[in-house]
Parts: structure tokens; C-alpha cells; sequence
């Protein structure tokens, strides 16, 4: 009977500790920024992403499940930004130095944009890259 117990407990375990393990291919963190300017959008609620925030310009989006962080304006200067030929250029680095097959820039990067909204404070949107399928 102990026996048996045991065994169900193993079973039981086994597969909550094989799905906790980390990654042995760290992802890299990378800031964009999000100017606000006429040949931006940001769209909320989008049609086919439900209630997210879609970043048009940059193909990200960001989902309301996520935590957004509102930060003071004096910790920007402690972010490095990316433009998008750079987190390209990171990518293949990334693919090369870990010798994989091309991966997408969700699975290479943790990515969050920076929205500066006011001359107070800032916004930090964990995001995910649109049309990584594809």
C-alpha cells in the first residue's frame, strides 16, 4: 500500500517539476521607445487581439492581462532603446552565439516599450511581437 502511494505521488510530481525548469537559452531584454508622433498609432482593443494595446508601428502589442509599470521620468535615462534594424541585427547575434535554427523575437527577446507620458512620468509595457508565426 505504501508502495502505491509513492508511486501516485511520483506521478503526481514528475510532471510539475519538468514543466519548471528554466530555459537554457536566456532571453535578452530590450527597450523600444514610443514616440508619439503623426506616423504612429496605438490602437486599443483591437479586432482580431481583443482588449490589448496594439503598438501599429512597431508590431507589437501589449495585453491588459500583463502589469504595466508607471515609473518617474528621472529613471529613463537608466533604459537603453533599440531601434528595430538593431533588435534584428541582435537576433541573428542571438541565433549564432546559441547555435539555433532562426527563432522568433518573442522567443529571443523580452521586449517592452517605453511611453513617455507626460513630463512626470513614463510607462513600461511588457510586450509581444505580432506575426512571429508567419
Amino acid at each position: 500500500m505504501a508502495a502505491i502511494k509513492i508511486l501516485s505521488l511520483l506521478l503526481i510530481l514528475c510532471p510539475i517539476l519538468s514543466f519548471g525548469q528554466k530555459s537554457i537559452y536566456p532571453k535578452d531584454t530590450i527597450f523600444i521607445r514610443y514616440n508619439n508622433d503623426i506616423h504612429s498609432k496605438k490602437i486599443l482593443n483591437h479586432p482580431q487581439r481583443g482588449k490589448n494595446l496594439y503598438f501599429k508601428n512597431l508590431g507589437v502589442y501589449y495585453s491588459y492581462s500583463e502589469k504595466a509599470d508607471t515609473l518617474c521620468i528621472e529613471k529613463l535615462k537608466d533604459y537603453q532603446f533599440s531601434d528595430l534594424e538593431e533588435i534584428n541585427e541582435k537576433r541573428n547575434r542571438w541565433i549564432f552565439d546559441n547555435k539555433r535554427p532562426p527563432a522568433t523575437r518573442n522567443g529571443v527577446f523580452q521586449t517592452y516599450v517605453i511611453e513617455v507620458i507626460s513630463d512626470k512620468k513614463f510607462v513600461k509595457y511588457p510586450v509581444i511581437w505580432r506575426n512571429e508565426r508567419i
